[in-house]
């Protein structure tokens, strides 16, 4: 067997997992269990395991994650979070492309854009992206998005989609700094 071929065939038994993965968060009623999250430490533990569908792909990374944002939040959330969008950025580009990730942190809260240099989002999947079960990938559960924006709001933020200027779509994962505050204080 050639190393694409085993590229390929690990892509799929991790895309597999992730999906019986998507099914049984969604159909789990959680709580987060809040706590600091190294932020940078978590997405490229993520990067890791997407290692092989990123180099079959020719997939160029760009992460602009300064390692001293911490994000008060449900460390196995934030990651499913961060695995689904980076999930979704590797199918919108099958043949090449630029992932790029940041992050900012303010006084009005925390957020996390994962861009890709893809087709872009139409109106209609912009409309009904969070909507439980819809998809536009013949072997898609339509989970991914849904969960993103319900671990969003359990962190009582949102997610925000949009097309950038150059191309592609961005996803930003939004946490208001008054929910973290709130989670802190409710652990003290």
């Amino acid at each position: 067997m050639n190393c694409e071929l085993l590229d390929k065939l690990a892509a799929s038994f991790t895309s597999r997992d992730a999906t019986v993965n998507d099914l049984l968060h969604f159909t789990t009623d959680c709580n987060p269990m809040r706590r600091p999250v190294a932020l940078r430490q978590l997405i490229e533990e993520v990067l890791q395991s997407f290692s092989s569908p990123l180099q079959a792909q020719h997939i160029v990374v760009e992460l602009d994650v300064p390692p001293v944002h911490y994000v008060f939040a449900d460390y196995d959330m934030l990651r499913r979070c961060v695995l689904n969008l980076t999930r979704n950025a590797l199918d919108a580009m099958p043949e090449s492309g630029t992932l790029v990730i940041t992050s900012y942190s303010g006084p009005q809260g925390f957020e996390l854009e994962i861009a890709d240099s893809g087709p872009g989002l139409s109106d209609e999947v912009r409309h009904h992206m969070a909507e439980p079960f819809f998809t536009t990938k013949s072997n898609g559960t339509g989970l991914g998005l849904a969960i993103v924006s319900y671990i969003a709001e359990v962190h009582g933020g949102d997610l925000t989609a949009r097309n950038c200027p150059e191309g592609g779509a961005a996803f930003t994962l939004r946490i208001p700094v008054k929910q973290q505050q709130r989670a802190l204080k409710a652990a003290a």
